[in-house]
């Protein structure tokens, strides 16, 4: 290693003449004697230069002797205020960069060891670990919590007048909404985050495309599909140039997901496919269950029953070893139906038995009501239509309690073709008119002509 030459200067830096100080102090307390300390590449002589603050030690140096006195770059080249608050930005940089699903409780465990180190944490330090709470908090699924860590941030900025913070903060307050299935309240947080990061030149960041992931996803399920492919075609472009595999899986998925809307099922697949390619690299198997139990749906619609039931059982293969009882009921239910359309009764019946009981064990009600009415439909092609009906009355309680009206008209109009087989004519008829009135297209056109019948 090169030794520096003594400095010529006759005033020597303040903090040339500290760190020698450290330096002396660090290696009292690791028991070296200079020669010892030197060895093998530096020479006593220089030893005893930097301790007096003599010369100047290279980048090099400063990292070789933190590691022989066990001591870190930072306690040698600062005092002790400036040292916490280099060692809460580094515990904080150290759980921003964690996997927050496999290890938010370390994440959070350190950003709270920093906030103790560092009681007056500088404002913008401040909101950076609240944000961090609250994405840790998103990743465990507590959604509460995680908005109240949110506010926080939103509040601190505002009060501060920090906008690229502020976008971050809204970004994560938007993300919460999407989640929360509050979709109309998501869109008009997530357009003002994306353009205050445009504004603060923070734009081609990861937090802007999770905020156009999300924007997206929120435009989607709004059914407003020309706003969504826009914000997932943006998302898919920075994550791109950023090198954000799991993002840009993220951003095609959603591309796949609009064309299927559109109709445009083979575009949809090839997006799709993409996806999972992308998410297979990134090694997120959350998300490349999720690409593959959309690819199966389509299959499905295409007709291609194999195909679909081969992407659905790879899906279920991967949810199996998650601890999500959600997905795997949303899985199998899924898988349920395909086996159905196949006429196969006695693997559907299994299917959606073992649905059923996964989203009773994530209680989760929809989901649980979703697997009665496949259940029901399974019974149903079984003739056994006595033990239908009570599945889907019990549906369909559930879709109305929840207020969702396009299931609700689903369910009312399976539930109204049971009675038919039975003879309930006036009880068929008015089920199928519930049915009729929530639901929409196809499938309120054969509602409508089945209460015809009826009525005749």
């Amino acid at each position: 290693m090169a030794q520096p030459s003594p400095s010529s200067s006759l005033r020597r830096p303040d903090w040339l003449v500290q760190f020698g100080q450290r330096l002396l102090l660090a290696r009292g307390r690791a028991g070296l004697t200079q020669l010892a300390l030197a060895s093998p590449d530096l020479s006593k002589s220089f030893i005893s230069l930097l301790e007096s603050g003599r010369t100047f030690p290279s980048v090099e140096t400063v990292i070789a002797l933190g590691q022989r006195l066990s001591s870190s770059v930072a306690g040698l080249l600062m005092d002790l205020p400036e040292l916490r608050l280099e060692t809460a930005l580094n515990l904080v940089h150290l759980a921003s960069h964690m996997d927050l699903t496999a290890r938010g409780d370390e994440a959070v465990k350190l950003v709270a060891a920093a906030e103790a180190l560092l009681p007056d944490m500088p404002i913008d330090l401040r909101i950076r670990a609240a944000l961090l709470r609250g994405r840790a908090s998103i990743a465990a699924n507590q959604l509460e919590e995680a908005a109240r860590w949110v506010d926080d941030a939103v509040a601190m900025a505002r009060r501060q007048r920090r906008p690229n913070r502020l976008g971050m903060a809204l970004a994560l307050k938007g993300e919460i909404e999407v989640r929360q299935r509050t979709y109309q309240a998501a869109v008009p947080l997530l357009e003002d985050a994306t353009t205050m990061m445009q504004r603060a030149k923070e734009a081609r960041t990861e937090e802007c495309v999770r905020a156009l992931v999300s924007l997206g996803t929120a435009r989607w399920q709004l059914g407003q599909m020309t706003g969504a492919r826009k914000a997932f075609a943006r998302a898919g472009q920075l994550a791109a140039r950023l090198r954000l595999t799991a993002l840009r899986g993220k951003a095609l998925t959603g591309l796949g997901m609009v064309e299927w809307m559109r109709r445009r099922l083979d575009s949809a697949v090839t997006y799709l496919t993409e996806a999972h390619d992308e998410m297979s690299q990134a090694e997120d198997v959350a998300e490349v269950s999720r690409v593959l139990s959309n690819l199966g749906l389509i299959r499905r619609e295409q007709g291609r029953l194999d195909d679909a039931l081969s992407a659905l059982e790879r899906a279920l293969r991967i949810r199996e070893r998650l601890a999500d009882p959600r997905a795997r009921s949303a899985t199998l239910d899924e898988i349920a139906q395909v086996q159905l359309e196949m006429g196969r009764h006695a693997d559907a019946s299994r299917s959606a038995r073992r649905a059923l009981k996964e989203a009773q064990a994530g209680r989760d009600r929809m989901r649980e009501a979703e697997a009665q009415m496949t259940l029901g439909r399974v019974m149903s092609a079984q003739g056994r239509s006595q033990e239908a009906t009570p599945l889907l009355r019990s549906a369909l309680s559930t879709f109305k309690r929840l207020g969702l009206k396009s299931r609700t008209g689903v369910a009312s109009a399976e539930l109204g073709l049971m009675p038919v087989d039975a003879g309930a004519q006036t009880e068929g008829a008015r089920y199928l008119r519930q049915g009729s009135r929530r639901s929409r297209g196809s499938k309120a056109r054969s509602v409508d002509r089945a209460a015809q019948r009826l009525q005749r």
